[in-house]
């Protein structure tokens, strides 16, 4: 069998399991093309760790027309290089989910992936139950709530906090609709728009916040309803050192999503 190629969008914490984790976990079925950075600086010594091209532009990137391209990176990195991407033919993997809280962008991208014959895929990321919660939403309305309980360090900065430093008490500091928390706390809310989309909308799906200090862990409690099915999910995972609003699990469920891909077993 013909290997499939894989171009990574991010060279952060996230991206470095990622691109050892093709080579390492799925050499059999995947080659790593190559790496784009924000930088292109950046590009290079990572291209040369990891034994792979350090793209210089995205154009360099397209030019190679991978089959995949796996983005660890941002929401604006989305936004900047989603559509060309799709619309070159090669199958988008994201992992900054809550860039698609943005009608206009998520249709503008799921046009590009028609036009191109591409695929927009999104990573279950530090969460799970996708499979639950779209086969919940093809039943009818669901409701969902995503509660995420976090250290302070992983939410101070957000834009809803307006400067102001978390207390040592836990608290809730958040209370509304995803597409509320889009805005107040943009690096936070990656799990809650991907189950939003999921199941009911960011319109409709609510999101909770708490800080909770001392905590090593983030935790996403994801409750579900419908006439006929009430479900409940909690995922805790430790935040990755290098990168406390995430979870190294987010890189690992690429990971897992490549490896069903190219499986004749697949799992949903």
């Amino acid at each position: 069998m013909e290997k499939k190629t894989v171009a990574l969008l991010g060279c952060g914490a996230l991206g470095s399991i990622l691109a050892e984790g093709v080579q390492r976990r799925l050499g059999d079925a995947y080659t790593l093309a190559g790496i784009l950075c924000s930088t292109p600086a950046r590009s290079r010594p990572r291209g040369d760790r990891f034994s792979c091209k350090g793209y210089q532009s995205l154009e360099e990137l397209l030019a190679e027309r991978p089959d995949y391209v796996a983005e660890a990176a941002t929401g604006e990195a989305v936004r900047a290089c989603g559509s060309a991407i799709l619309r070159g033919g090669s199958d988008l993997i994201l992992l900054s989910a809550g860039a698609l809280a943005d009608e206009t962008l998520r249709g503008d991208l799921e046009a590009a992936a028609r036009a191109g014959g591409a695929h927009l895929w999104i990573a279950s990321g530090a969460i799970g139950g996708f499979d639950l919660m779209r086969t919940m939403a093809l039943m009818g309305p669901t409701d969902i709530c995503v509660d995420s309980v976090k250290a302070p360090a992983s939410l101070e900065g957000a834009p809803f906090l307006k400067g102001r430093r978390l207390g040592d008490a836990p608290c809730r500091i958040f209370d509304g609709t995803v597409e509320e928390a889009i805005a107040g706390f943009p690096k936070n809310v990656n799990v809650a728009v991907a189950a939003a989309l999921a199941a009911a909308g960011v319109e409709q799906a609510r999101a909770r916040i708490d800080s909770q200090p001392g905590l090593t862990e983030n935790i996403h409690r994801i409750a579900l309803h419908n006439t006929s099915v009430s479900a409940s999910l909690e995922i805790a995972s430790r935040p990755d050192p290098e990168n406390p609003r995430s979870s190294s699990l987010a890189a690992w469920s690429v990971l897992a999503l490549l490896r069903e891909l190219a499986s004749p077993l697949r799992f949903f």
